[in-house]
């Protein structure tokens, strides 16, 4: 038996005992070191709001942000060996439900699995498995990153592919919408294209954190009208870009009446709120909405670089460090806005 972290869907979360992963003969067991919070996806889930969970799903072992190593390997695996440290190990793949518990990605757990897709690949060319194993990537031996840090990974890389992809000019200017982790990884990212960054939201805390990232200015939309600020702060030109990382209609609704002509509104947290109020937005001529979703796994060897080369301050992305036994207590916090991401050990 091993200790996960579970959900009902109704907001209660506790830590319990649930039986070992089962390994097959590609899968490796991995001790799961550390598992960061998601506050976005692991909030939804705790209150059952997420749209493809449904209530016969519950109860569920949480957590997608883990860092684990190999402990031991199935006998047709070949490119993954006892030893290795793997980011996303998983008490059972996402989606699956074994004994009368659905694992939304388990990383929650003090033990997971991974897969060796390639291997598996070679041999049975028409196999499925699940497109979970697509982010269960290795990090090399000689890189020099704690279980925690390399938990931050997770986030670092969908927020890269982001801001890679959406191929922004470096000179120009932008606004980030949210300072949570995420907010606070786009500032960064921006700010290591060349932009100039502007950070908004309702806290002075996390502000303050994100102008460590880089933040050019950081605006509290709690006293600061947001659209007059960045009006100010562009000279009337308006911004750019505008990137949402926080999914709050207030907040885009005040942007953009300060997005630039031929500016741009880049999607990562709006979603279903952006379509119910988009009539009642006020906007330039000439503009762009983009829809950019992350591309995690392609982002690993660059963020591998990055940390070699001491580029992450990866200080600045979480808040809290505590032992999965207090699981409830460190999501409270978060459901308090007392953290912004909390990394649990195992």
């Amino acid at each position: 038996m091993m200790k996960g972290a579970f959900t009902d869907g109704k907001g209660k979360v506790w830590v319990d005992e649930v039986p070992m992963p089962e390994t097959g003969d590609y899968e490796c067991l991995c001790k799961i070191d550390a598992c960061a919070t998601c506050t976005g996806t692991d909030k939804k889930l705790v209150m059952g709001e997420m749209s493809w969970a449904k209530p016969e799903h519950y109860p569920a072992l949480l957590g997608h942000e883990s860092a684990g190593t190999i402990l031991k390997t199935g006998k047709k695996v070949r490119y993954l060996k006892e030893g290795m440290r793997v980011l996303r190990p998983a008490a059972w793949y996402s989606g699956e439900k074994k004994h009368g518990i659905t694992s939304y990605m388990g990383g929650f757990a003090e033990y997971g699995i991974v897969t060796d897709t390639k291997a598996l690949k070679e041999d049975a060319p028409d196999a499925v498995y699940s497109a979970y194993c697509q982010y269960q990537q290795v990090l090399p031996d000689d890189l020099e990153i704690t279980p925690v840090e390399a938990t931050m990974l997770i986030t670092l890389k969908e927020i890269y592919s982001f801001i890679r992809d959406l191929q922004m000019t470096a000179g120009k200017t932008a606004v980030v919408l949210g300072a949570g982790a995420v907010g606070t990884s786009m500032c960064f990212f921006a700010k290591l294209a060349g932009l100039k960054v502007a950070v908004a939201a309702r806290r002075d805390a996390p502000l303050a954190n994100c102008r460590k990232a880089g933040a050019d200015l950081t605006v509290n939309t709690a006293n600061t009208d947001l659209g007059d600020a960045l009006r100010q702060w562009t000279n009337g030109a308006g911004v750019d870009y505008i990137l949402d990382a926080s999914g709050a209609m207030e907040m885009i609704s005040s942007a953009v009446r300060a997005l630039a002509e031929n500016g741009k509104l880049c999607t990562y947290a709006s979603g279903g709120a952006l379509k119910e109020n988009f009539a009642s937005l006020t906007l330039p001529v000439r503009w762009s909405l983009v829809s950019c979703p992350p591309a995690e796994a392609t982002a690993h060897e660059h963020l591998v670089s990055l940390v070699r080369m001491k580029v992450i301050p990866f200080e600045l992305f979480y808040d809290e460090v505590m032992p999965l036994e207090k699981f409830p207590e460190g999501m409270k916090r978060i459901f308090d806005r007392k953290s912004m991401k909390t990394v649990f050990t195992m």
